[in-house]
Parts: structure tokens; C-alpha cells; sequence
């Protein structure tokens, strides 16, 4: 496996030069990039987790001593070589004093000098990772309450009147409660075609031996997807919740690198006594959730803020309104700028998970009902493995839900144009693609009604039977779907988009536009056409 290297020097031409001296693929070394100073480092550190980082010593904003101390603390997993200069010795002797594996200078360095330091580097890694697989997978399995956890954990978590009088309360447990704890909760993210059953096992040996190399605490499974961590707040010199989000990032690490799996966790900050369970794995909880919406494999804070978040109108009548009109239409741009202005608030909101998960399910409906006239088996290809709704309930990421819903509506939009109208009778078909081409002129029911030979009358009833909406009302939402285009692609006046959709009287546009899509024209396009540029 290739081990990653990060470069940081504020020299342009020393990054560019060391970059350009080693043929990093052939000595299985992969080049992850290089930052100027220690801030844009550690931006750079969070994405891509460099195992062997080379670093200047003097730099501005952050130098090399100060990036030394916040990787050994944050990223202890990360080998660091220090690139010096010849006045430079005493921040060398405090590096060296922090950790880092060796120091070259800059002003003699030699190719095959820093490559070999690489190498050796690298070998004392890979050596290290194999012992580490081997002690995860032969370690006999860690009982859950091995170092000094307890097997009550879970029933005080979720049945908080039974502990109140529990009478089998182990002494440590009393007072390591009493003292004070960090709670730490962990999920696992299943990927739904592995069912390695020893994977839960094997985490639970890497947090063990986690334990055991750094810091104290205890542990507990709660459920199969989920394990809980508790920090005992007596390590002087450390913040507890600092030790809580360096114990996880290196778990998180851990388990990605040996175990393959995918970890999240969340982090509250308890209190003293067992009764507090129950509110700080709520707490916990709700901030492991924020991986929906921010991303995976990080370690998430509790914020009081997090509950006091309204959950507003995510979804309003006038988005609604304006997916039906688009979806009518089969205009697969309008739709979606619709849901990116839906996933945006989604995103802003931040809102409980399950809730988040009901309004996509609400937007599915929208879009199905919007889309079933076109083809009734429309989305049965779609559905082949799955219904389209239990794909929903599997979202994980919000990210992956809106990709989700713009494939969607590719495919959809893709199958309703290729049909070249809807599943209605074929007079009514013809008469509505009539409409959609020819809506700049009057129209009018009895000019319909003469087309397809029929009493005004019945094509009224037989219209709404059809369509669900009445004749003028289906014209009017061709017309303000095309206008709503206008507004947001064009220059023009309002008056004159009036007229090239077929309105002769502009008061009467503004008012079923403003009928239409919750807004006046003038406010459509000062609202909505931001989201073109």
C-alpha cells in the first residue's frame, strides 16, 4: 500500500524542487500536495491524512514547532521529518524533543539523502501497521467490560428507573462516575453488501488497544451499529472534550486503515453521577447526526444551539407549486433548481435525520404524482431492485440524497420527452401538446373543443377527468412555467414576457402568475434568479 507524503514550506521553489527529486510512485510513496504554512497544513492533513509529513521549521502564521505539536496531538498516526536550516538548531533540538523521526537540511540536501530517510521512514511504518493488524486480529475478544467498564452501561442508558435503585452498582463504577465523564458514541456505517461479522469484534479489539496505549476510560456496545466511550475527567493538563475528539479521530483512522470500516462519532459532555446517562447519549446523539449533512468518518460536538434550530419551511406551497408546473412541462433545469433551492434550507436547517428523511419521501411524492400522468410504469425500471421509497429511507448523506433526486429527474425527463406526452386518451394527448406548442396563441375552450370535435361541455368534464385540472388552469401553468423560464434567463421586461406567452393584458398575468407561484412576477425574479449565477 502506497503511504502519503505532505510537503509544508513557505518557499515556493524548495516545495517545487523537492516535489520534482523523487519518483514518489516507484518507491510506492504517494504525493497528497504541499502548504506554504502550518494553518493551510492542517487543512490539508484533515482531508487526506498524510502518513509521513516533511515540514519547514519557520514559517508565518504557523511554524513548523507549532504544526509539530497539533499533528503529534490530533494526528499521532502522521511521521513527521523536519527540512531545517543552519541556524535553526535550537527549534530542531525541540522538534526532535516532540517526536519527529529525523531532520535534513534544506541547503545540502541531497535526492537519494531524503529519499532514503523516506524509506527508512516508511519501513519503520509499515512494520509498526503490521503489528497493530496482527494484535487486532489475534487478540483474544475483549469482553465490553474489560477495563473497567461495566455490563450495567446499556440498561442505564435505556432504563433510567432501573438504575436509581440499583443496588449492584460496583464501587469504581460509583466513583468513576461521580468524578465526572466525556461521553463518546460511535457509529459503525454498514455498507449493505459487506456481512463480516467479526468487523464489530475487531473494533472493539482496536478501541482496546487504543485504550491501553493512551488513555483511560470505559466501553460498552449499545446496539449493532453503535458503541459507547466514556472519558473519566481527572487527566490533569488535558481537557476531557479535547481528549474525547483526538481518542476518536484516531479510531476513526484506525478503523478505516485496518478494519475497513466507517466510523462517525459524537461527543457530549457529561455530568457527574450514572442518572445523566440517558441525556448526554441524547446529546451525543444529536451531534453524531450532523455526518447527514456534513460528511462521514469526522467527530461531531453537541451545541446547545443544535436543539434550538426551528424547523421551519423547508418545502413551501410555492416550491410545490413550481414542481408541478416544471414537472408538467418535463423541464428537467426548472425542477432542479427547485431542489437545489429545497436541499440548500435542508442543509442550513439541519434538523433531526428521520425528519429530513420524511420530507425527501414528501418530495418524492411530489415529483411521482407531478410525473405519473406522462407513463404509468414511468419509474418501474427505476424500481427494479427496490422501490423508489426504500432507496429514500437508505439515504445516509444529504449530499447523496440530492445526487439521488437529480439522477431521478434525468431519467425521468428523459423517458416523459421520448414518450412525447402523457398517458391520457389519445384525443386529450393530442390536445395537450397542442397547448405546449402553440400557447402564445388564444386559445380558447371552444377553439379546443372544435379541434377535437367535441361540445365545449364535455371536453371540459372529459379535460379535468383526464388531467385532474380544469382547461384554462392547464393552459395558465404551460403559460407561467414558460414566463417563470423567461423571468430567469431573459432581460426582458415584465410586460413583455406577458405578452410573448400569450397575455394580452399584463394586469391579469401579474395576477395569475402571483396565483400560480405564491409571488408576483417582479418578486419571482428577484428571489429565484440568483440561483443561475
Amino acid at each position: 500500500m502506497h503511504l502519503k507524503v505532505l510537503l509544508v514550506d513557505d518557499e515556493f521553489l524548495v516545495r517545487l524542487g523537492i516535489k520534482s527529486l523523487i519518483d514518489w510512485e516507484q518507491h510506492q510513496l504517494t504525493y497528497v500536495g504541499d502548504a506554504q504554512d502550518g494553518l493551510e497544513a492542517l487543512e490539508i492533513i484533515e482531508k487526506t491524512r498524510p502518513d509521513i509529513m516533511l515540514t519547514d521549521i519557520v514559517m508565518p502564521r504557523m511554524n513548523g514547532i507549532e504544526l509539530i505539536e497539533k499533528v503529534k496531538s490530533e494526528y499521532p498516526d502522521t511521521h513527521i521529518i523536519v527540512l531545517s536550516s543552519h541556524n535553526d538548531y535550537e527549534y530542531v533540538r525541540k522538534a526532535m524533543k516532540l517526536g519527529v523521526e529525523d531532520y535534513i537540511l534544506k541547503a545540502s540536501l541531497k535526492p537519494e539523502e531524503l529519499l532514503q530517510m523516506l524509506l527508512d521512514v516508511s519501513k519503520k511504518i509499515s512494520s509498526s501497521r503490521e503489528v497493530r493488524q496482527r494484535q487486532i486480529d489475534t487478540k483474544p475478544a475483549v469482553e465490553m467490560n474489560e477495563n473497567g467498564g461495566s455490563r450495567q452501561l446499556k440498561q442505564w442508558i435505556f432504563q433510567p428507573n432501573a438504575m436509581a435503585e440499583d443496588e449492584h452498582v460496583a464501587e469504581k463504577d460509583r466513583v468513576f462516575f461521580l468524578n465526572g465523564y466525556v461521553f463518546v458514541l460511535i457509529t459503525i456505517h454498514r455498507d449493505q453488501h459487506r456481512t463480516d461479522s467479526s468487523d464489530k469484534q475487531k473494533l472493539v479489539n482496536l478501541i482496546s488497544l487504543q485504550l491501553d496505549k493512551s488513555t483511560e476510560g470505559i466501553f460498552q456496545d449499545v446496539n449493532e451499529e453503535e458503541i459507547v466511550l466514556l472519558f473519566p475527567k481527572k487527566k490533569e493538563g488535558v481537557h476531557p472534550i479535547d481528549e474525547g475528539v483526538r481518542f476518536g479521530k484516531e479510531i476513526i483512522e484506525a478503523a478505516r486503515r485496518f478494519i475497513n470500516l466507517s466510523l462517525s462519532i459524537g461527543i457530549s459532555e457529561g455530568s457527574q453521577g450514572i442518572q445523566s446517562l440517558p441525556d448526554v447519549y441524547s446529546r451525543a446523539k444529536r451531534a453524531l447526526q450532523n455526518y447527514f449533512y456534513e460528511g462521514k468518518e469526522r467527530v461531531y460536538l453537541y451545541a446547545d444551539h443544535l436543539e434550538n434550530i426551528p424547523a421551519g419551511n423547508v418545502i413551501t406551497q410555492e416550491d410545490e407549486t413550481v414542481l408541478k408546473v416544471e414537472l408538467d412541462r418535463m423541464n428537467a433545469m426548472g425542477i432542479k433548481q427547485v431542489l437545489d433551492r429545497i436541499f440548500e434550507r435542508m442543509e442550513m436547517w439541519k434538523g433531526p435525520v428521520e425528519k429530513c428523511i420524511q420530507l425527501c419521501l414528501q418530495l418524492l411524492h411530489t415529483i411521482q404524482n407531478g410525473l405519473k400522468p406522462y407513463q404509468e410504469d414511468m419509474f418501474k425500471e427505476l424500481e427494479q431492485e427496490e422501490p423508489l421509497y426504500k432507496q429514500v429511507l437508505k439515504f445516509d448523506e444529504l449530499s447523496k440524497a440530492k445526487q439521488w433526486f437529480e439522477q431521478l429527474i434525468d431519467d425521468c425527463c428523459g423517458q416523459g420527452k421520448a414518450l412525447g406526452g402523457g398517458n391520457f386518451r389519445e384525443d386529450i394527448q393530442q390536445l395537450i401538446l397542442y397547448m405546449k406548442t402553440n400557447y402564445t396563441e388564444d386559445i380558447s375552450l371552444r377553439h379546443a373543443a372544435e379541434r377535437v370535435r367535441m361540445s365545449e361541455n364535455y371536453l371540459s368534464y372529459l379535460f379535468k377527468k383526464e388531467t385532474q385540472v380544469g382547461f384554462s388552469e392547464y393552459l395558465n401553468q404551460i403559460r407561467v412555467g414558460k414566463a417563470a423560464e423567461l423571468l430567469l434567463e431573459s432581460k426582458l421586461p415584465v410586460y413583455a414576457i406577458a405578452e410573448k406567452v400569450g397575455y394580452e393584458n399584463f394586469n391579469y398575468f401579474g395576477r395569475i402568475f402571483k396565483k400560480t407561484m405564491g409571488v408576483s412576477p417582479q418578486q419571482y425574479r428577484v428571489k429565484f434568479k440568483s440561483s443561475l449565477s
